[in-house]
C-alpha cells in the first residue's frame, strides 16, 4: 500500500503515473518476494509533471538501478532506459528486442500492464545475460548451475545468478527458491500467504572455491519455525556442489516443519488435558496457536490464576508458570504474580502426567508460600 501512494507518484505525468503505479503495486517481478521501489523522478523537458524515474529492482539479494526515460511530449513513444550494468543491452540490434522484448518493440500506451510487461522481459533478459557470465568465469560456476537446474528439482524459475565483477574479490551469487508446501504449518494468528524461503550462496576467491550460503525467511516463516541464525544450515563445504547442497537444505527445512507441527500438536495435547482436568476453572486460552493458557484455582479459600506459557519448541523447553493473585496488587497497581521457577519437569513425561504433576506440585509445595508473599509484600 506504501508503493501505491508513493508520494512521489503525484509528480509523474498523468500518462505515466497509471503504469507506473501498476508497477509499484507488483509484490514480485522475479524470485524475490518483494516490491519495485522508486528511487527518484526527473523530467525531459523541464515540464511540471516528472516523466523519468529511477527504480530499485530485487534481483539475487541485490536492487538493479534501472532509469526509466519517457518523453511526455511523445506519449505514444515507449520509454527508454539506463542500467546500472553496463554491459547489458548497451547497442541491442532489433532482432534482440523482438525476441527479448516484444512488449518494447510493441509498445501499447493504452494497455496498464506495459510498462510491468516491458520489465519482466527485461528482467527474463537480464537473467539469461548473467547466466552467460557465469561461463566466462570458469567451469565452476558453470557446472554448478547447470547440474543445479539439470540435476536436482530446482526449476530455472527459482533461480537467479549474478556476477559482480567490479568488486575486490569478485563475487558470484546464486539466490534459490525454496518451494515448499508452508500450508503444513499449525494454524498461525498472523498467517501470510507470503511465506518464503530463499537461499543466498556467495562464491569468491580466485577459484571461487569460499562459499558462503544464507538462509533468509519470510517474518512469518520466522514466526513458524524459528529465526535463521538460529537454525544452523548444514555447511557448505569447497568440495560440495550446489547439486548436493540445496536437497540438503530442502531436507533441513522439512524437518523444521515436520518440527514445528509436532511441538504444535505437543501445545494443543498439553491444553486439552488441561481443558479436560479444569474444565470449570478455565478463564481463557490460545484457541489458535496453544500458546498459552490460564486457569483459575482455590486453595483453602484462597483464589489464584494460574499462567502455563508454552514455548515454541515445547515440550523441549518448559511451560513457563506463573501464579498470580487475585486479591492483592502492587504499588504499580497491577495484581500480584510470581514466576514459578522449581516444578518437576521432564519431557519425557505422558502429557497427562505432565499436567498432574504440575497442577499436584502448585496445590502441595506452591501455592502456600505464594499466598504468604502476596500478603506480604502488598499493601493493597
Amino acid at each position: 500500500m506504501l508503493n501505491q501512494q508513493h508520494p512521489l507518484l503525484s509528480t509523474i505525468d498523468s500518462y505515466i503515473e497509471p503504469l507506473l503505479k501498476r508497477v509499484l503495486q507488483t509484490k514480485r517481478l522475479g524470485v524475490s518476494y518483494g516490491p519495485i521501489k522508486l528511487d527518484s523522478v526527473s523530467s525531459s523537458c523541464n515540464k511540471n509533471k516528472n516523466d523519468c524515474f529511477k527504480l530499485l529492482i530485487p534481483y539475487a539479494g541485490e536492487h538493479l538501478m534501472w532509469n526509466v526515460l519517457f518523453n511526455s511530449q511523445y506519449p505514444e513513444m515507449g520509454p527508454d532506459f539506463i542500467f546500472n550494468d553496463q554491459n547489458f543491452l548497451m547497442d541491442p540490434d532489433i532482432d534482440i528486442l523482438s525476441t527479448w522484448v516484444p512488449s518494447l518493440v510493441k509498445w501499447n500506451p493504452n494497455n496498464t500492464d506495459a510498462l510491468l510487461n516491458v520489465l519482466m522481459e527485461l528482467l527474463l533478459y537480464y537473467k539469461e545475460h548473467q547466466i552467460l557470465l557465469l561461463g566466462k568465469q570458469g567451469d565452476r560456476l558453470q557446472l554448478e548451475y547447470s547440474t543445479l537446474v539439470g540435476e536436482t528439482e530446482i526449476c530455472k524459475e527459482d533461480i537467479e545468478v549474478m556476477v559482480l565483477l567490479g568488486l575486490k574479490p569478485m563475487e558470484a551469487r546464486f539466490l534459490i527458491r525454496i518451494s515448499m508446501d508452508y500450508t503444513r504449518l499449525p494454524p498461525r494468528i498472523n498467517k501470510s500467504q507470503n511465506d518464503e524461503a530463499m537461499l543466498l550462496v556467495t562464491f569468491y576467491g580466485p577459484d571461487w572455491n569460499r562459499i558462503s550460503p544464507q538462509l533468509y525467511l519470510s517474518k512469518t516463516l520466522e514466526d513458524a519455525i524459528g529465526r535463521p541464525e538460529s537454525l544452523h544450515i548444514p555447511p557448505l563445504p569447497p568440495n560440495k556442489y550446489l547439486m548436493d547442497y540445496v536437497p540438503e537444505v530442502i531436507k533441513f527445512m522439512e524437518e523444521k516443519i515436520n518440527s514445528a507441527i509436532q511441538c504444535f500438536e505437543n501445545r494443543k495435547e498439553f491444553i486439552v488435558f488441561l481443558l479436560v482436568l479444569q474444565r470449570g476453572s478455565i478463564v481463557e486460552y490460545d484457541a489458535i496457536e496453544f500458546n498459552w493458557i490460564i486457569i483459575l484455582l482455590e486453595h483453602r479459600d484462597f483464589h489464584f490464576l494460574i499462567h502455563f506459557n508454552l514455548p515454541s519448541i515445547f515440550p523441549k523447553e518448559k511451560p513457563q508458570i506463573t501464579l498470580q493473585s487475585v486479591y492483592h496488587m502492587t504499588s504499580q497497581g497491577i495484581l500480584y504474580r510470581e514466576v514459578l521457577d522449581d516444578a518437576p519437569y521432564s519431557p519425557r513425561w505422558p502429557m497427562k502426567l505432565m499436567v498432574d504433576k504440575l497442577l499436584t506440585y502448585i496445590i502441595e509445595n506452591a501455592v502456600q508460600k505464594f499466598q504468604a508473599n502476596s500478603v506480604k509484600n502488598n499493601r493493597f
